[in-house]
Order: structure tokens, then sequence, then C-alpha cells
């Protein structure tokens, strides 16, 4: 999520003085989780930053995706509020976001503010099953400090990753596609 322009940074939190982006915690916990799951044999596609959001969809069931993934991380004026949050719009997005979502909790060990049917972000556009996840806040400064060392992202990382093991181990045992793309 965000990078589409230099000024579309998301959320910004402060960890002991330094700024973290959100564009740039997306793009970290991205890379991660490719390389995650390319070393687990999947094919992975990194949906360029595209000006609009209907180009990124069509970007990625162009290329053969078989799910689309919004990385983000929450903001807000409150710095102690912290929570993980995954967001859906139609109904083929649901099996998705209750195979992922429970992950990214019990992973980041957060408050579970639940998946809610709010049509955000690329979840509106497409025909592949999509999530736009708010894994947790940057303006917590916790959140802030951790994503800057790296022990959110490590963490968001995991979830993302046995979750989206549970989504195609259950795809291909109940007669779904098989796990080779995602």
């Amino acid at each position: 999520g965000h990078g589409s322009s230099t000024s579309d940074v998301g959320a910004v939190g402060i960890c002991n003085g330094t700024e973290v982006k959100e564009v740039e915690v997306n793009r970290q916990v991205r890379s991660a989780l490719a390389d995650k799951l390319g070393t687990d044999g999947a094919t992975v596609v990194l949906v360029p930053q595209l000006e609009s959001r209907r180009e990124r969809v069509a970007y990625a069931e162009g290329a053969g995706a078989e799910v689309l993934i919004s990385i983000h991380h929450n903001g807000s004026s409150d710095p102690a509020t912290d929570y993980t949050q995954t967001f859906i719009t139609q109904n083929r997005d649901k099996v998705l976001a209750q195979a992922v979502h429970p992950e990214l909790v019990n992973a980041l060990k957060l408050p579970d503010h639940g998946i809610k049917n709010d049509g955000f972000g690329m979840t509106v556009y497409g025909k592949i099953p999509s999530i736009l996840t708010e894994a947790y806040f940057l303006t917590n400064p916790q959140g802030a400090c951790e994503s800057l060392d790296g022990t959110r992202i490590a963490k968001e990382v995991s979830g993302f990753y046995t979750g989206l093991n549970k989504y195609f181990s259950s795809q291909s045992s109940g007669g779904g596609k098989s796990r080779g793309n995602k």
C-alpha cells in the first residue's frame, strides 16, 4: 500500500526521533514475505506502485495471481492505539481473510479488531480474493520502534506466511486451485 507518488507515504510514526513511514514498512514486509514464500516454491507477483488501485488489480490478475494482499500499517492521533484489523469487500474475500487475519493477530499478539467488510483499497476491484491488512499502528511508539528494528516486520511476515499456507492448503484439499501460485 501507498507509494504511488512521492507524497503518498501513509502513516508516519516516530521512534526516538526517527520517522518511520508506512510506505517503507509496507515495502519491507512485502519484500520479506516474497522472499519467504519464494524460498518455499511459491510464485510471487509483486505489483508495482501504479497510479490507480484499479491498475494494480488488473496487473495482478494479468500476471495470474490467485490472491491479492494490500499491506498497510495504520495511524491514529492517539499514540496508545495499536491493534490488528483486516478489510474485505467481496464475499470471495472472506475465506482468505479468515485464514490470514487470525495468524496476523497470533503472530503480533495485538488486540483483534476483526475482519470488516468495508470497500477499501484494491479489494473493491477484480475477481480474485483480496484483503487489505492494517497489521498494527505506526503512530504507536512501540509499533514504530519495533518496525525500525525489524521485530514486528518479522512477526507480521510469519503471520502472513502461516495464514497463506493455511489458505492454499484448504483450497487444494477442498477442490480449489493448487498452491502453486500466490
